[in-house]
């Protein structure tokens, strides 16, 4: 039997559910009510950025630069009370790639920068294929350093060479990256750089199957 991937690991915003335009809307909406209002070059230095570093640039921008916490608590209560009254917006085929990938044995885990109380909030809207979730409280680095992706693989005890990891920003592929494992990105807006254990899909989650990245992860195999 050839090879197969024994785990997957998922980013979340971005790559499995469609919040992005939520976290990018609150941020907007928050900064309007002090009058400050932020383009396309602000939003898309934030994409994929903690939201620890998020928010400190919008307390800046909003001439409360000590403020920074503050302003992280009350966009996170925001995105909590938004995903407990609509649910997760799922994006198009990740459901149903996680149910493939279940029914042909694959472990699962998310690895998030989000915090905990976000993942609160979507845990129990999580298919039960999820094993755990690796969230920014459990790690001293959220990415782009692999240290979320290395703490995933140690609780699932496999190594970088039977992993695959789905992600679509750039600080996220850049940790998947140095965390030795093969990388399928979804950039919605990213630009990433080329990498030998890289493929960069121009389509979304809907387009592919779990046979097909099963190929794909071969042959970046037999390419090393």
């Amino acid at each position: 039997m050839q090879a197969e991937p024994i785990a997957v690991l998922w980013d979340f915003d971005g790559t499995m559910v469609d919040t992005e335009p939520l976290w990018a809307s609150t941020e907007q909406e928050m900064l309007a009510e002090y009058g400050v209002h932020w383009g396309d070059e602000e939003m898309l230095a934030c994409h994929g950025q903690s939201a620890t570093v998020t928010c400190q640039w919008m307390a800046e921008a909003a001439g409360e630069p000590d403020e920074g916490e503050k302003w992280y608590w009350a966009l996170h209560e925001r995105i909590v009370s938004h995903l407990r009254r609509h649910g997760l917006p799922w994006l198009p085929g990740a459901r149903e790639l996680m149910a493939e990938m279940e029914a042909a044995g694959v472990r699962c885990a998310v690895v998030t920068a989000s915090n905990s109380y976000i993942m609160a909030a979507a845990k129990e809207q999580l298919p039960a294929a999820v094993e755990f979730i690796v969230t920014a409280d459990d790690v001293a680095e959220t990415k782009p350093n692999p240290e979320a992706y290395q703490q995933a693989m140690q609780r699932l005890g496999v190594a970088p060479d039977d992993v695959l990891i789905l992600e679509d920003s750039a600080p996220g592929t850049a940790a998947a990256l140095a965390s030795g494992a093969f990388v399928y990105a979804v950039p919605s807006i990213a630009n990433l750089d080329d990498h030998p254990r890289l493929h960069r899909a121009d389509e979304g989650l809907d387009r592919i199957s779990w046979p097909e990245l099963v190929g794909l992860w071969r042959a970046n195999k037999g390419n090393q």
